[in-house]
């Protein structure tokens, strides 16, 4: 059984196979397909990413299995590992970064943004001066398509200053427009139609590089060394483009530091390491393994119910008392620093779940999906479906979702108010797939499998898989959990960042002996079983856990009301 579990692991985790180690002298490539490209293009007229990648990262993207996906930073761009839909076909895609730095809008998937101002930062990255424009002047820019001025002939003239001001002046060289873009309605120069009509990009692939114009061109200051010199500047999707025409024919093409600054605009900080550096919060009297830090995330929590990841890869809180909590930032230390109410008003709730943009909420109306379409930390959309269910009570009735972003919840309905069963979610129709077990305590998913975990009320506990893949959808036994521990639910952790925990562990929290407990099942070799240990003890009643994008786990002790974090050991050099 545990064999099925990892082929399905190695999908889950194909995404990821190949990051690099913490220990490596340079900064590494986070997958050979980013390599590959960077290898490709580096015999180019231009340098298009800068010469050694700069940090790499998972980063939420709705449309990803499982909601995120691998990006790596380089100074002049980002690349992703983009899964195909309906596929696990990977392919490398070019982020629109100065796109998002010039429209203010953080892409968290294809139809879901986080919005904040455009940063008020020279776009050479110099310090501030009144002759170079800023990403905040260039979003003036972006607004509004251009009308076809290759007709003309007339040279362009068009001056814009830092605080985004345009006037005519007198051009340093006569260019002049070359071609019409209707794509996006804006004018491509003479030059820069010369320099994509050769090779190697081709008259075709500069889309690819650099995306389609997003601005008219423009002239300005662009300080190129210290010295500020006459320069085109034209805003594509991908990459800002600039054109110095006294400078030597070789040299009068370069490219904006777009990824360097998008990182410093998004994260707050210049990418000083080039892998996750999750940090552990305030210290915690906590037993963990050795390699292991243990710390304090948050307290105050009164009651905490679920923990979930959003859509944006910030913590989401459950609270008994209806509250769904949004952490939005953390302080040096990796505490908690901001909150915003997501949403409130839920009664008796058991859980959440997301699944791409939406987060899931059971409780004694139904299920609810929400969710907050400006990236303001606040629900913009709340819409109860309308599918007569009654979730069962306490952990339960939580929903899970699985990678492909199904949803899955144990309910009874009304068509079947005695018999409760386990229905997927898709969109806003429930289809049943299987009766839920008796004395169900808590569904969850590992990768595209769902599991439950059964309290059979003669102190046994087990874990069943809900096999899903037949005609007729069974159930089978999956774990033996000890004798004596009371689950409160399983997670299955499957990101393959850090030498420990390994892919394919799954964790159990509950209590033992009226104290607070947490278990690891970790796979045998042989994919024949698994073997159980302790893995935290010093909590009081853990409720809850999910897994960050850094893969830090998330702990929810209604106990004590804290979310304690817990940060992996790093990855042993390869």
């Amino acid at each position: 059984m545990w064999k099925q579990a990892l082929v399905v692991l190695a999908a889950v985790t194909a995404l990821v196979a190949a990051l690099p180690v913490r220990e490596a002298s340079t900064p590494p490539f986070a997958s050979p397909a980013f390599e590959q490209l960077w290898l490709k293009q580096q015999n180019g007229q231009l340098d298009l990413w800068g010469q050694t990648p700069l940090a790499w990262r998972i980063e939420p993207y709705t449309d990803a299995p499982a909601g995120r996906r691998l990006v790596q930073y380089f100074d002049r761009g980002r690349m992703e590992l983009t899964a195909q839909a309906g596929s696990s076909r990977t392919l490398v895609t070019q982020g629109r970064l100065a796109w998002e730095l010039t429209t203010g809008q953080i892409a968290l998937g294809s139809d879901l943004v986080a919005r904040r101002p455009p940063p008020d930062l020279p776009i050479d990255g110099g310090s501030p001066d009144p002759r170079v424009p800023t990403y905040a002047a260039l979003a003036r820019l972006v607004a509004t398509p251009a009308s076809d001025r290759t007709t003309t002939n007339r040279p362009l003239e068009e001056w814009l200053t830092a605080d985004g001001t345009l006037h005519t002046d007198s051009p340093p060289a006569p260019v002049r427009p070359g071609r019409f873009v209707s794509a996006t309605g804006h004018n491509l120069p003479d030059v820069t139609v010369a320099l994509f009509d050769r090779s190697p990009l081709g008259p075709d692939a500069w889309v690819e590089t650099f995306g389609y114009p997003i601005s008219e061109p423009v002239w300005a200051y662009y300080r190129r060394g210290t010295t500020a010199l006459p320069s085109l500047i034209q805003v594509f999707e991908r990459r800002i483009l600039v054109y110095t025409p006294s400078l030597p024919t070789d040299q009068r093409f370069t490219i904006a530091n777009t990824g360097r600054h998008y990182y410093r605009w998004r994260y707050g900080v210049d990418p000083a390491k080039p892998w996750p550096s999750p940090l552990p919060g305030a210290e915690l009297p906590l037993t963990v393994p050795q390699d292991f830090r243990a710390g304090l995330f948050l307290e105050g929590v009164r009651d905490p119910v679920d923990l979930a990841l959003a859509p944006d890869g910030n913590v989401l809180i459950l609270t008994a008392g209806g509250s769904l909590l949004l952490v939005t930032a953390e302080d040096a230390e990796g505490r908690a620093a901001r909150l915003t109410t997501f949403a409130s008003g839920f009664i008796n709730p058991r859980g959440l779940a997301t699944a791409g943009p939406w987060v899931y909420v059971a409780d004694d109306r139904g299920l609810t999906r929400l969710r907050d379409d400006d990236g303001d930390g606040i629900a913009d959309r709340t819409q109860l479906l309308p599918l007569g269910l009654h979730p069962l009570p306490g952990p339960a009735g939580a929903p899970v979702a699985d990678q492909r972003g199904r949803v899955y919840l144990a309910t009874t309905t009304r068509e079947s108010p005695t018999s409760a069963l386990v229905l997927v979610i898709q969109d806003d129709r429930a289809f049943p797939l299987v009766p839920a077990p008796s004395g169900l305590v808590r569904l969850f998913t590992w990768g595209e499998l769902l599991f439950a975990v059964v309290d059979s009320g003669d102190s046994h506990t087990r874990v069943e898989r809900l096999d899903l893949t037949t005609g007729t959808a069974s159930r089978r036994p999956f774990l033996e959990l000890p004798i004596g521990f009371t689950p409160l639910g399983g997670l299955a952790y499957t990101a393959q960042l850090w030498a420990d925990p390994i892919p394919g562990t799954l964790f159990f929290w509950g209590t033992r002996d009226t104290v607070g407990a947490l278990l690891r099942a970790v796979p045998r070799a042989d994919g024949e079983g698994a073997d159980l240990f302790p893995f935290l003890s010093g909590l009081v009643h853990p409720v809850s856990m999910t897994v960050g994008l850094d893969g830090t786990l998330y702990v929810a002790d209604a106990g004590t009301g804290r979310v304690v974090k817990l940060i992996p050991s790093l990855r042993a050099p390869q």
